[in-house]
């Protein structure tokens, strides 16, 4: 080799500021839809209605927004990267889109048939059997603890007027 030759030092490629941002973009895009995927699809506890995920316990619910999500995904590959006329507008059509998507959206929850969301009934409380003082015939314990042979009668409600007569 010549002296000239062995003095070349390569130059570094350097990427665009467009690249870096695009990158950038498509990572977080990347994170934040798997984040919200784990998020929505997150399974609930075994016998239990109405726990986990938005899939899991609203599935009407889950699929308007994994809908909402492709259509907006599709509707942004199509405006960045298919659509001639929108070029150099991507700035404004793109909000509009999505604004659209999310009211069209909205919209649909509200006017579903019988409902978006699925109500759960309350689990029923557990019968506790009503504890009764066991008594045996002919003995009865009063306030005092100590056992009579002859039992005492009940006192009737008082109704906060005076039934007593006097002598």
């Amino acid at each position: 080799m010549s002296p000239a030759r062995s003095r070349r030092t390569p130059v570094p490629h350097r990427r665009s500021r467009a690249d870096i941002a695009q990158a950038v973009g498509v990572g977080a895009a990347i994170v934040l839809l798997t984040a919200v995927l784990i998020w929505l699809m997150r399974p609930g506890s075994a016998g239990t209605l109405g726990t986990g995920g938005l899939v899991n316990r609203q599935p009407r619910a889950g699929g308007l927004v994994l809908v909402t999500i492709l259509v907006a995904v599709a509707v942004t590959w199509w405006v960045l990267r298919v659509s001639k006329r929108s070029r150099g507008n991507e700035k404004v059509i793109l909000p509009v889109a999505l604004g659209v998507i999310v009211v069209a959206a909205v919209v649909a929850g509200l006017a579903w048939p019988d409902g978006l969301l699925r109500h759960y009934l309350a689990a029923p409380e557990p019968i506790t059997p009503a504890t009764t003082p066991s008594t045996s015939p002919g003995a009865t314990t009063g306030a005092t603890g100590a056992t009579s042979s002859s039992t005492t009668p009940t006192p009737a409600p008082t109704t906060g007027i005076s039934t007593t007569t006097s002598p």
